[in-house]
């Protein structure tokens, strides 16, 4: 049992605080990296295509009201059969 007890306790206690500290540190360095080089034109298109998401959003809701008014109209109990 100590075989196994002893190398496991020694990982523990001296291996994992470091390979978690560098784990981290690497982390951070990388999303400082990625926040550093993002360029503005990169940027414009992302906020071109959440416009374009908004807009299909709104337009599904339009849709979805539509349909549930249609459905108001045809069947008067649907809403509790759910």
């Amino acid at each position: 049992m100590w075989v196994i007890a002893v190398p496991l306790i020694v990982f523990i206690s001296v291996v994992g605080p470091f390979w978690v500290i560098f784990h981290y540190i690497t982390v951070w360095k990388r999303m400082k990296a990625e926040k550093q080089n993002i360029p503005s034109a990169e940027s414009q298109e992302h906020k071109e295509a959440l416009a374009r998401l908004k807009q299909r959003a709104e337009r599904l809701e339009g849709r979805i009201a539509t349909l549930e008014s249609l459905l108001d109209a045809e069947v008067a109990e649907w809403r509790n059969r759910i």
